[in-house]
């Protein structure tokens, strides 16, 4: 039960007693990792790692969900030829895919659209 306290406790009660050798050294260990600046050093990059791979993730959905829009306007206009999708589905520019839901969402046809690429 006190083990579960401290796993529950706001950062700013994790140092106190909880009366519990377990909690105790897991305290002591706690206090050693963030004394160390190897340890720190790890997490930093660790965090810097987590952050570049959320940050290429959302470019990747953004990316995705452009591509996804540009076939759906155009599929309106009638069937996109295979070598047209496997160029938009492989442009992986967020500014040149932009451009090409703008175009597609004004394009009358398919072959508009292929001229104003």
């Amino acid at each position: 039960m006190k083990f579960l306290k401290f796993v529950g406790a706001q950062p700013s009660e994790s140092e106190k007693d909880y009366e519990d050798a377990f909690v105790k050294r897991l305290q002591e260990s706690v206090k050693e990792v963030k004394a160390s600046r190897e340890m720190g050093a790890r997490y930093m990059t660790f965090q810097e790692l987590l952050k570049d791979e959320r940050e290429a993730g959302r470019a990747e959905g953004r990316t995705e969900g452009k591509v996804e829009t540009v076939l759906e306007f155009l599929q309106e206009l009638g069937v996109v030829p295979e070598e047209l999708e496997k160029r938009i589905v492989n442009e992986k520019d967020l500014t040149v895919l932009t451009k090409w839901v703008k175009l597609a969402a004004k394009s009358g046809t398919i072959e508009e659209f292929v001229a104003g690429m």
